[in-house]
């Protein structure tokens, strides 16, 4: 029988960071992982239990990259030339962030996914989080998607608008790890104090992320307010922008609906939320398989070494 293995609570966190980003086969930096920690430390605490771990060969090392991953020389290779394209585009991708806060009742745009992790590769989108203004989203939406349906498939990569929440609520109802890692990493370009805003209102996510700060506003750009923004804004004042509002809300809810009838309600409001201050499409159930995979391997570890990390 295999003896457990006796860790501190600050170790537990430095294999469970390296657990979840090892779904994305990507090794993390000393200071990645003691960003990605449930318990208030210091870096250098870090690299203490780090060099701890490498000693009992729980983790391995790679350069300046650590991973519980056989594969990582494999994976640090893909890391940096991600990281390393990643660079270049997130200049691309700050560009079109100010295109899209000139599209109707925007009001703050971040940047999301992958590239928000310093990650980019050819299989890459650009993932924006879109603030819109208040009981405007389902019209900032609609009008996004019709314009959205024109370009080609080349250039639709480049404009991923998978999340949009509205000012008038900015509660984030999915409380996981998943959701948590994502807000910590979004990367603002329009409007900060807006997105200051939105960390404040799912100050729940730093239950995850003790030690991360909030994103700087270097390179943050100023909200767009152009003739056409302002004509078409004021086309839906009033009780009649809220009536449409409303309108393309059931008309999205019910198509989507047609659309997928075998889905539970549940897995249905998880992956295609729509209500009136919020709308998530993860046509794929993307969040639950991270999580599953998590999960699983949590599990795996384990078992393999006889840790328990929960």
């Amino acid at each position: 029988m295999t003896a457990t293995i006796l860790i501190t609570d600050i170790q537990k966190e430095i294999l469970k960071a390296l657990l979840y980003f090892d779904v994305f086969s990507y090794p993390l930096s000393s200071r990645e992982i003691y960003e990605n920690t449930a318990v208030s430390t210091t870096h250098e605490t870090i690299e203490q239990e780090l060099r701890t771990l490498l000693s009992i060969g729980i983790v391995k090392q790679s350069g300046d990259f650590y991973s519980i991953s056989e594969s990582i020389v494999t994976n640090t290779a893909r890391r940096l030339e991600g990281n390393k394209l990643a660079k270049e585009m997130l200049v691309k991708a700050n560009e079109i962030s100010k295109k899209i806060s000139n599209f109707p009742f925007v009001s703050g745009v971040c940047i999301s996914g992958g590239l928000s992790k310093n990650y980019f590769d050819a299989n890459s989108d650009f993932d924006f989080f879109i603030i819109t203004k208040p009981n405007r989203l389902w019209i900032s939406r609609t009008l996004y998607i019709v314009l959205f349906k024109l370009f080609s498939k080349e250039k639709q990569k480049l404009y991923c608008l998978n999340y949009f929440i509205s000012e008038a609520d900015l509660t984030i109802n999915d409380q996981n790890l998943f959701v948590a890692t994502e807000l910590a990493y979004l990367i603002p370009t329009v409007n900060h104090s807006l997105y200051r805003k939105l960390l404040q209102n799912n100050f729940w996510y730093k239950e995850y992320f003790k030690n991360k700060d909030e994103a700087i506003s270097i390179s943050n750009s100023d909200l767009q307010e152009s003739r056409l923004k302002k004509l078409i804004e004021f086309f839906f004042i009033g009780k009649f922008g809220n009536w449409m509002d409303s309108v393309f809300l059931n008309m999205t809810l019910n198509r989507w609906r047609k659309k997928y009838p075998e889905m539970s309600n549940e897995d249905f409001e998880l992956q295609f939320r729509s209500k009136k201050h919020v709308c998530k499409r993860h046509t794929y159930g993307y969040q639950n398989k991270i999580l599953q995979m998590f999960s699983e391997k949590i599990g795996n570890f384990e078992s393999k070494f006889q840790i328990e990390l929960k």
